[in-house]
C-alpha cells in the first residue's frame, strides 16, 4: 500500500509521516482489495479559536474499485491521524461485511452483450464534431453491483453530488443524486 502524506502550507514533519504510514498500512487487514491501494494524506494547520480542532487531516484510500474517505481534526496531527485511521477501519470493516456476507453477482451475461452493442453503434459518429469538442473530460472506472443501500453510502462515504452505480437487485444502470432539499432522487436507465 503506497502513502503519499502531503502537508498544505505545512511541513509535516517526519514522526507524523511514519505514524500516518504504520497507522494506515493496517487497513489491508481488512480489505486485501488494498494491498495495491494508493492512500494520499493531506495534513493542513488551521487558524481556529478552538484548539483541539487546530490540525486538519482528510484521509483518501482508492484501490481494487474501493473508495474510502475520512477527515478528522484534533489538537496533534498524530491525533487526527489516529481518528482518521480509526474511521476508515471501520469503513473497511462494514464494505468487507458487505462484500463476503453476501456474496457478490457478476453481471448477466444480457446486460453485458448490451453493453458492448452500446459501445460498438455509430450514432456518435454521425453527430456534428462540434458537439463532441464540447466533452472536456471523458472518466472510466471500474463498476461492480451495488444494492442501493452501498450506493447511498458510497455516495455519503465520497461526499459527490450524483453517484451511477449497477444496481444488484434490478439489474439496470442507476443514477443516485442529492437534491437540494436534502434527500435523495434515484434515475433508473433504461435501454430503449
Amino acid at each position: 500500500m503506497e502513502v503519499t502524506v502531503r502537508g498544505k502550507h505545512f511541513d509535516v514533519p517526519e514522526v507524523v509521516e511514519e505514524h500516518a504510514r504504520r497507522k494506515l498500512g493496517r487497513l489491508s487487514h481488512y480489505l486485501p482489495l488494498l494491498e495495491d491501494a494508493i492512500v494520499e494524506v493531506d495534513v493542513s494547520r488551521e487558524r481556529t479559536k478552538e484548539p483541539e480542532r487546530r490540525f486538519l487531516v482528510r484521509v483518501t484510500v482508492s484501490g481494487g474499485g474501493v473508495h474510502l474517505r475520512a477527515e478528522e481534526r484534533a489538537a496533534r496531527p498524530e491525533g487526527a491521524v489516529d481518528q482518521a485511521a480509526h474511521v476508515l477501519t471501520e469503513q473497511a470493516r462494514r464494505h468487507k461485511q458487505r462484500l463476503y456476507g453476501r456474496g457478490r453477482t457478476r453481471l448477466p451475461k444480457e446486460v453485458t452483450r448490451r453493453l458492448a452493442d452500446a459501445e460498438d453503434s455509430p450514432e456518435l459518429e454521425d453527430e456534428e464534431p462540434d458537439l463532441l469538442r464540447k466533452i472536456a473530460r471523458v472518466k472510466r472506472f471500474p463498476m461492480k453491483p451495488m444494492t442501493i443501500e452501498e450506493a447511498l453510502e458510497q455516495i455519503e462515504i465520497l461526499g459527490h453530488d450524483f453517484f451511477l452505480f449497477f444496481d444488484s437487485d434490478e439489474r439496470e444502470f442507476s443514477l443516485l443524486y442529492k437534491r437540494e432539499a436534502g434527500d435523495y432522487g434515484l434515475i433508473i436507465g433504461e435501454i430503449a
